[in-house]
C-alpha cells in the first residue's frame, strides 16, 4: 500500500512541478498563496460555511492569516469570510460537544477584532454549553455525548475556542481550563516510548462509536486504545504551538507547554519518510509496508516543529531538515492542480474515529478537505515567514 500511495502521487507531481513555478493566481506567488485563494474562492467560500468540526479546521486558518498579514486589504478578506462564515452557520450554532466548539473560535475571534459586544455574548452562551458536556469523575471532557471517552482530538476542538477566548477577553479561566484538559487527556492518552498519544481512552466500558469506527477498541485492562494515529497528534502538536504562541514566555504556563511540545516532537525527525518528506499514517510504524504517507498529520507535524524551532524549544539539524522535506515533500507529492488555475490537497485521510491496526491502514485518502487545506496552508505560510525572516537578519 506504501509504494502504490506514492506512486500514484507521480504524474501529478510532474504537472505540479511545472506550475509551481508560476503564480497561477493574481498576486499568487507560492503554493501556499495559490491554495489560499482556492480555499476561499472555490472550496469552501464562508456563504457555504458549516458549524462542524470540518469546517472549523479551515476558519482556524483563516483567523492565524488575518493575525500574520500586515496588509489591510487582506486583512479585510480575511476578517469579512470569518464574519460571512459566522453569520451563516449563526442559527446552529451551539457548544454541547468537543466537535461543535471548534467553530466558535470566529466568534472569540470577531470580538478581539472588532469589540462587537454581540460576538462576546454568543461566545460566552457556547461557552456554557460547553461546561455541560459529559465528564470524567476528574473533570476531563468526554469527545462523544452519550458514551464518556477522551479522544486526542479533542484538544484541538475545544482548545482553539479556549486560546481564543483567552486571547479576546484576557480572563484567566479560558487558559486555566485549556491547561485542565490539556493535563488530563495526556495522563490518560500519552505513549511514553514515542511521546505521541494513542487515539482514546474508555471511561465507562460501553458500546463506542460505530458511525466510522470499531466498537470494542479499548484494552481490557487500560481502557486505552492500542493504536497512535497521525492526524490525532497533529491536532495536539498545532494547539500547543498555537498556545505557546498565545500565551508568550512570560507566562506561568509557558514552560509546561513547551516541554509538552518538546516531547511530541523529539522523535519525529527519525519516523519521517526521507523521499516524500511524509509521516505516515500511524507514525511508529513507518516500517510497516502496509502503512501510506498522510498528507494533514504531515502538515501538523512540520507546524509544530517549525514553531518550537522558532522558539527555541528544540535546536538541530535533524529539525530543520524535517521541516525542509515536509514542506517540499508537501509540494511535490501531496499538491495537484484543479481547474486549470488552482491547486488542491491529495493524500488526506478521511474522517476517522477509534479501531486497531488494520482499521487505520485501510481508512481512504482523498482530495482536498478543510483540514488538510487549512493545514497545508498554515504550515507553508509560517514556513515561509520563518524562512524570509532567516534570510533577512
Amino acid at each position: 500500500m506504501r509504494n502504490s500511495a506514492v506512486k500514484s502521487t507521480q504524474i501529478g507531481a510532474l504537472l505540479l512541478l511545472f506550475m509551481i513555478g508560476i503564480p497561477l493566481l493574481s498576486g499568487a506567488a507560492t503554493w501556499v498563496d495559490t491554495l489560499d485563494n482556492y480555499a476561499r474562492n472555490k472550496y469552501l467560500p464562508a456563504s457555504r460555511y458549516m458549524w462542524t468540526w470540518v469546517d472549523a479546521a479551515l476558519l482556524n486558518t483563516m483567523v492565524k492569516e488575518y493575525d500574520h498579514t500586515t496588509d489591510p486589504a487582506r486583512r479585510l478578506i480575511y476578517l469579512d469570510y470569518v464574519r460571512k462564515a459566522m453569520k451563516v452557520s449563526g442559527p446552529v450554532a451551539n457548544g454541547r460537544m468537543p466537535n461543535s466548539v471548534a467553530s466558535a473560535l470566529g466568534l472569540a475571534f470577531l470580538y478581539r477584532v472588532t469589540k462587537d459586544e454581540k460576538y462576546k455574548i454568543k461566545a460566552e452562551r457556547i461557552y456554557r454549553q460547553y461546561l455541560r458536556i459529559k465528564r470524567t469523575k476528574d473533570g476531563a471532557v468526554s469527545h462523544l455525548t452519550h458514551n464518556v471517552e477522551l479522544w486526542d482530538d479533542t484538544i484541538f476542538m475545544i482548545g482553539q475556542f479556549l486560546l481564543a477566548m483567552y486571547q479576546a477577553t484576557g480572563e484567566q479561566q479560558y487558559l486555566d481550563e485549556f491547561m485542565k484538559q490539556l493535563r488530563l487527556h495526556r495522563d490518560k492518552l500519552q505513549d511514553h516510548q514515542s511521546g505521541l498519544w494513542v487515539h482514546g481512552w474508555d471511561s465507562d466500558n460501553k458500546d463506542h462509536c460505530f458511525v466510522c469506527g470499531q466498537t470494542h477498541w479499548p484494552d481490557k485492562q487500560t481502557r486505552r486504545s492500542a493504536e497512535i494515529w497521525g492526524r490525532g497528534n497533529g491536532w495536539i502538536v498545532v494547539t500547543l504551538s498555537d498556545a505557546l504562541m498565545t500565551v508568550g514566555k512570560s507566562n506561568q504556563y509557558y514552560p509546561e507547554l513547551s516541554g509538552y511540545l518538546k516531547e511530541m516532537i523529539q522523535n519525529l525527525p527519525e519516523l519521517q519518510d526521507a523521499k516524500t518528506g511524509h509521516w505516515y499514517q500511524l507514525p511508529v510504524r513507518n516500517k510497516d509496508t502496509a502503512n501510506f504517507i498522510e498528507s494533514s498529520s504531515t502538515a501538523m507535524f512540520a507546524y509544530g516543529i517549525n514553531t518550537a524551532i522558532r522558539l527555541g524549544i528544540v535546536d538541530g539539524k535533524e529539525y530543520e531538515t524535517a521541516v525542509e522535506r515536509a514542506y517540499h515533500g508537501l509540494r511535490q507529492y501531496s499538491l495537484e492542480p484543479i481547474s486549470g488555475q488552482y491547486l488542491i490537497t491529495r493524500n488526506v485521510c478521511t474522517a476517522t474515529c477509534i479501531g486497531d491496526k488494520d482499521y487505520y491502514l485501510h481508512r481512504h485518502v482523498q482530495r482536498g478537505k478543510p483540514y488538510g487545506i487549512g493545514m497545508f496552508i498554515q504550515f507553508g505560510a509560517a514556513y515561509e515567514r520563518d524562512r524570509h525572516l532567516r534570510h533577512d537578519q
